[in-house]
């Protein structure tokens, strides 16, 4: 290091080696940072890099003499430390909760909530479809939404869980939706879950049982969210940049809704693409989306598969 305290331009270097395919300079690079600065963003990102590309990273961890030590690091620092924490989070929440199963996690995120407008409660048969498709979802992902305080609330209608969203449009719509259309949302780590809609054309409220699958888009914007935001880090950007440069002509109207610019884009890909990974989308129209997802995103995919897969190690 030419200059041991610019911390800047160290994980800079050390980020530039490992896009160059320079593992071990990369390692070195980044073991350094994360011994000298373990409180500082750079450190804690470095370290989560590690996580990733050291394939000793056990041995070593254990090995470094870092203050406080490497699992001491203070509390949240940030929205990103606490994800890029998750790896260390998920092996003190086995220690807390060992004995729990999926099935027991899942009783622990869903709550229900009694209708607070025209529609119906929700209904005993929807609340177990609900049920039934997180429990599906893998043990370590549950995990991590339960140890960093996620919440999946079910609920009548979306627009009852915060009404002053019911006239504004979500995130990618067109102006002429509002909030009181969709059958989900997601607010950091709590997703909303709504068994009824309202018709785009009537008005009038509809099921949102074949668009279950929603749950599955939503709970990975959870997932994202817990992670410290992974589609907002340095490699899953350079991965959709890449990739969403290359999507075909043909299909650029069709996926508009996952290449949005700034964050909006890797985001809403990062979240269809664990929907993908866990069963998919359940209505027509979002599964050929997902589909095309899965199949113009694969490096992102990867990156994805690979961070989720740290969740059980």
């Amino acid at each position: 290091m030419s200059d041991p305290n610019n911390v800047s331009a160290n994980y800079y270097a050390g980020y530039c080696f490992y896009l160059a395919g320079r593992r071990s300079e990369a390692v070195s690079s980044f073991w350094r940072l994360a011994q000298v600065f373990p409180t500082r963003r750079e450190g804690i990102q470095a370290l989560a890099y590690l996580r990733q590309i050291d394939p000793d990273f056990a041995k070593h961890n254990a090995s470094k003499s870092l203050p406080g030590g490497v699992n001491q690091v203070p509390g949240r620092l940030s929205r990103a430390s606490a994800g890029e924490q998750s790896t260390q989070s998920q092996s003190n929440n086995e220690k807390l909760v060992p004995k729990l199963s999926a099935k027991d996690i899942v009783e622990r995120l869903v709550e229900v909530k009694p209708s607070a407008g025209k529609n119906p409660n929700v209904s005993p048969s929807f609340i177990r479809l609900v049920k039934d498709l997180v429990v599906a979802m893998p043990l370590p992902v549950l995990r991590l939404l339960l140890d960093q305080g996620a919440r999946i609330v079910v609920v009548s209608s979306a627009v009852e869980h915060d009404m002053r969203i019911q006239n504004t449009a979500p995130r990618g719509w067109d102006s002429s939706f509002s909030w009181k259309e969709s059958p989900a949302l997601t607010q950091g780590s709590k997703v909303v879950m709504s068994q009824f809609r309202a018709d785009s054309r009537s008005g009038e409220a509809v099921s949102t049982t074949e668009e279950i699958g929603v749950l599955r888009h939503e709970t990975g914007h959870a997932v994202d969210y817990c992670l410290g935001q992974f589609s907002d880090s340095p490699e899953f950007k350079h991965a959709y940049a890449l990739e969403a440069a290359r999507v075909p002509d043909e299909h650029k109207q069709r996926l508009d809704y996952f290449l949005q610019k700034s964050s909006t884009g890797p985001s809403e890909t990062f979240a269809e693409l664990f929907c993908y990974s866990t069963g998919g989308e359940t209505d027509a129209g979002r599964k050929e989306s997902g589909e095309l997802v899965h199949k113009y995103f694969p490096q992102c995919e990867l990156l994805m598969t690979k961070r989720l897969a740290a969740l059980g190690q």
